[in-house]
């Protein structure tokens, strides 16, 4: 699959470097398929870079690509859980200036029963779907390292933010996927490349995003390239 933009390929990236990439990126990207994935893959990309101008010039162009606020608004509120609150914030930051403030009415800091059911319950069923039959495997070893983790990625990670209905789930695990290039995490990228797979993303997708993030994500997209091939969708 050709790339969507034209650039110069660096390897052994530092930040600077990415956000020298970044920015050839976004000016060129012009992909013909998958566009509104695609878009949110590459400001997934600016989030993970925290850069305020390259996030701004990444809004842009998933706007003018069609992306919704309300996605952007997604993608933000999700990168937490990859990247940490400092870069959450920062991006919500960015986003507010350009889009406005969320029209979500204000929220009690209350959790009730009722949200807490239902978290739970969605949780494992989205985790599931994301792990595949590795599931089990998945509980397993991460209860063994901190039965405290596993509950709270089922009940945080999977029940309470990525089963949000705002954002599809294919569009939230190519986000990932971009997230976990660009920061160049092998074995958490294998998974959710696998589970972008699982839950209906189209190889061809998969494959554009990994080919639209190889001159950002350097050593990250030779971890990326190497897992399209063992899994046999490069």
């Amino acid at each position: 699959m050709p790339t969507a933009f034209k650039g110069v390929y660096f390897s052994g990236m530092d930040c600077s470097r990415q956000c020298d990439s970044l920015r050839i990126c976004i000016d060129n990207f012009v992909p013909s398929d998958f566009v509104v994935p695609r878009v949110l893959a590459v400001y997934s990309a600016a989030i993970t870079l925290s850069e305020d101008d390259l996030m701004k010039a990444a809004i842009e162009l998933a706007l003018r690509k069609g992306a919704k606020g309300e996605q952007l608004r997604e993608i933000v509120l999700q990168s937490y859980l990859f990247l940490g609150f400092p870069r959450m914030l920062s991006a919500a930051d960015c986003l507010s200036k350009e889009i406005g403030c969320s029209k979500a009415a204000d929220m009690t800091l209350e959790v009730s029963s009722g949200e807490a059911e239902l978290w739970s319950n969605r949780g494992v069923e989205l985790c599931k779907k994301v792990y595949g039959g590795n599931y089990e495997l998945l509980k397993s070893r991460v209860k063994d390292m901190e039965p405290e983790v596993f509950r709270w990625m089922i009940f945080e990670g999977y029940g309470k933010v990525l089963s949000r209905p705002e954002l599809d789930i294919v569009s939230r695990e190519i986000s990932i996927v971009a997230f976990l290039m660009v920061e160049n995490r092998p074995r958490q990228l294998h998974s959710h490349m696998c589970g972008a797979l699982n839950v209906g993303a189209p190889a061809e997708l998969l494959r554009s995003v990994v080919s639209d993030l190889r001159e950002v994500a350097g050593k990250g997209y030779q971890t990326a390239h190497g897992i399209l091939e063992r899994l046999k969708v490069s």
